[in-house]
């Protein structure tokens, strides 16, 4: 089969196109022929450090090419994956070297796993904007999975120079607990919704998986500084609608900074110190804290996969790593164990808070002071 991509940086155009961007120890060149869509890459991978382009352990070669969709490979015939909403992958040539056809994308995709290479033509500049990021994060992502990281549902920040990690299935108020946080308490934002965790000989340590932070409309209302994200058609919403409203509001990062306190940033990695799984009901009127024995978090983590997974609903949060997979089951397994026995010593709590984002945060603080007074 013919190789529907460029194989190499001579293919797209000159360095001003290409950037590395590393995480850790792992690390993605992105070369195209179109500044703006390495652009739109930085803007969204806001975590990862970028230098410019140089060697890597993984590349991407992009190129805009709107007759891609009459290729005699952009077809719908090979299995299909799921790889988003209402998005399907059709692959073609299952192995160390495949081909993917996205139609709704107008995307080929070329994956050649022993190259470690990704070759990508895209229909529109569009399709080449949404795909830069997403394929550096799944690249990048891969190597995290096959170095020990393991993925955790979880919110982060930090504050008086500890890491708060907080954990849960999905609705149980993380983005919640973590806004209420950074508004009342400041510090440093981290992430709202996925965190890599990984645990060595130097301790554990989280790196955000970067993506845009998703709010709930009864959330961005209880904050005054973001109510004016709530959109105008919900505005008049009672309270209980607002909170019950299922749909998301997204902040892309570049509005990161509405988010922190005077003197708070944005941060690319955190050392986890305690950990809170909040259980937020708005009709609750007081806040409660109970400490969750280390027995418990240990068995927690491991029935749901760092809350990846729900037992009683299922999935709680996706893991797509359709192009780039991670390790074999058994070995993700070892890692989940050795990160939950890690995440175990720490002290984790259980808060119990309605709608109230300052009696929630007052919480917080309080754990955080607790802490400090030992």
């Amino acid at each position: 089969m013919t190789s529907p991509t460029p194989t190499g940086p001579a293919t797209v155009a000159g360095s001003s196109c290409a950037a590395t961007f590393r995480c850790g120890n792992a690390s993605v060149t992105l070369h195209t022929d179109d500044a703006q869509t390495l652009g739109e890459a930085r803007r969204v991978l806001y975590s990862y450090e970028e230098q410019p382009a140089g060697p890597a352990t993984w590349h991407i070669y992009l190129t805009l090419d709107p007759d891609v969709v009459s290729s005699a490979e952009a077809t719908t015939d090979g299995r299909r994956f799921d790889i988003g909403p209402q998005s399907y992958a059709y692959q073609r040539g299952p192995g160390p070297s495949s081909t993917f056809w996205v139609p709704d994308r107008g995307t080929l995709l070329h994956a050649d796993h022993a190259a470690r290479t990704i070759g990508v033509r895209c229909a529109t500049a569009e399709a080449a904007g949404l795909w830069a990021p997403r394929l550096v994060r799944q690249a990048m992502t891969g190597q995290l999975l096959a170095k020990g990281m393991v993925y955790a549902h979880a919110a982060a920040f930090t504050c008086r120079e500890r890491g708060i990690l907080i954990a849960g299935h999905r609705g149980r108020g993380k983005t919640t607990t973590l806004l209420a946080g950074l508004h009342h308490l400041g510090g440093d934002y981290v992430t709202n919704d996925r965190l890599m965790l990984h645990i060595n000989d130097a301790g554990l340590h989280g790196y955000p998986w970067p993506m845009p932070l998703r709010a709930g409309i009864g959330t961005l209302a209880a904050l005054p500084h973001l109510r004016h994200r709530v959109p105008a058609g919900q505005r008049a919403l009672t309270t209980d609608e607002k909170w019950t409203f299922p749909h998301k509001i997204a902040i892309e990062p570049d509005y990161f900074a509405d988010l922190l306190q005077r003197g708070g940033m944005v941060a690319s990695q955190m050392t986890p110190s305690v950990m809170i799984w909040p259980h937020l009901d708005p009709r609750r009127t007081g806040v409660s804290v109970e400490r969750v024995g280390s027995d418990e978090v240990h068995q927690t983590l491991l029935d749901t996969r760092m809350f990846m997974h729900d037992p009683t609903c299922g999935t709680s949060a996706h893991i797509n790593q359709w192009l780039v997979p991670g390790p074999a089951d058994e070995v993700t397994v070892a890692h989940l164990q050795r990160t939950a026995a890690a995440l175990a010593t720490l002290p984790c709590y259980r808060i119990h808070a309605g709608a109230d984002p300052a009696a929630l945060a007052a919480a917080v603080g309080a754990l955080l002071d607790a802490g400090e007074s030992r």
